[in-house]
């Protein structure tokens, strides 16, 4: 199973919102960031059903291959940022 960092990054990268989610589990999108941000944990039958609901979600945004090659992307650079962030705030 992906940790739940990775499942966020797995839902970043398909562009997909927790709402989009959240609509696809039939769950609130504060449910998803909870099990994003480590709150609550998930049954393996969950954690599939929410590997699912990112896909479907991705699905129906009709998303195109650039569009995912582009949120990757964005990704990195948010992951960069927060980094140089963290080292900045340790340094003082």
């Amino acid at each position: 199973m992906l940790s739940p960092e990775k499942l966020k990054m797995l839902r970043l990268v398909h562009g997909v919102t927790l709402q989009n989610v959240g609509d696809e589990m039939g769950v609130s999108k504060n449910y998803i960031s909870m099990i994003e941000n480590r709150k609550v944990s998930l049954s393996e039958e969950q954690y599939h059903k929410l590997v699912d609901a990112i896909y479907a979600a991705h699905r129906k945004k009709n998303s195109k291959q650039e569009d995912v090659e582009e949120n990757i992307e964005a990704v990195k650079e948010e992951m960069t940022k927060k980094k140089t962030t963290t080292k900045k705030t340790t340094k003082k």
